[in-house]
């Protein structure tokens, strides 16, 4: 059995089943996504389901799926998932076109993701988030916590000076933080674009490589992709060799 992690896939179906493939995914195995399956990419809604159908597959929320929920859920809250920039249109069109049992389903299996999950193997303690963390706090569902911890959870981040969280939150907490929402392309201390950013001095594990990003003609989408870090491995000592990349 291994348990693997993911992030920020994006609607890149297709190659998240090339990953799944390349990986032998199989029944005895455990996948987490960190957050942001939807928005942008073309087919958001088809892998949603996809994931909804396996046991094994255990997606938290990201700031997309949170926009997407308080899209509906929560019409009178500000949201920004239909602007352009978050890309949340596709995936409300091809959401429009499924039945209305099929779009309840969907927002129950959003409202009923988690946000952190604390996960021990091996000598390790992982704490899993799509970006900022409840201190002292292990698994957490989205339905047991406050609107605003949910947001700024996964909204705030050590790389965005506007939605901010020092990194010394993280090196406070002993657990190792394996996280995404802001591409590795995109942290300035990053020396390998096109590899998970190991931060061990701070405890945090980026391994978001910008699937947002595929099919942009802009400077630092060239070479974004998909990855997949083995968390059994890495505990076990696997190092660098625990994770793999998709384009």
């Amino acid at each position: 059995m291994n348990i693997y992690a993911c992030s920020d896939i994006h609607g890149q179906y297709g190659l998240f089943q090339k990953m799944l493939k390349d990986i032998r995914f199989s029944d005895d195995d455990l996948l987490y996504i960190v957050g942001d399956v939807i928005d942008r990419g073309p087919e958001s809604i088809p892998m949603l389901l996809d994931i909804m159908s396996r046991d094994n597959i255990i997606c938290l929320l990201g700031n997309h799926e949170l926009m997407m929920y308080t899209n509906y859920r929560f019409p009178e809250k500000e949201n920004y998932w239909l602007h352009s920039s978050n890309g949340g249109t596709v995936t409300r069109n091809a959401f429009n076109k499924e039945s209305k049992d099929t779009q309840k389903a969907i927002l129950d299996y959003l409202g009923g993701m988690a946000l952190q999950v604390e996960l021990p193997i091996a000598d390790t303690r992982y704490l899993l988030s799509h970006s900022d963390f409840i201190a002292e706090r292990g698994s957490v569902l989205f339905k047991d916590i406050s609107y605003k911890d949910a947001f700024d959870t996964v909204w705030n981040s050590p790389w965005r000076m506007w939605e901010y969280v020092p990194k010394s939150k993280y090196q406070k907490d002993s657990r190792l933080h394996v996280i995404g929402h802001v591409p590795v392309q995109f942290i300035s201390e990053n020396p390998e674009p096109l590899a998970a950013f190991i931060d061990e001095e701070h405890h945090i594990v980026n391994i978001d490589l910008g699937c947002a990003g595929i099919g942009l003609r802009t400077g630092k989408a060239t070479g974004r992709a998909l990855c997949c870090m083995n968390l059994t491995a890495y505990a076990e000592g696997a190092g660098k060799d625990a994770f793999t990349y998709y384009q």
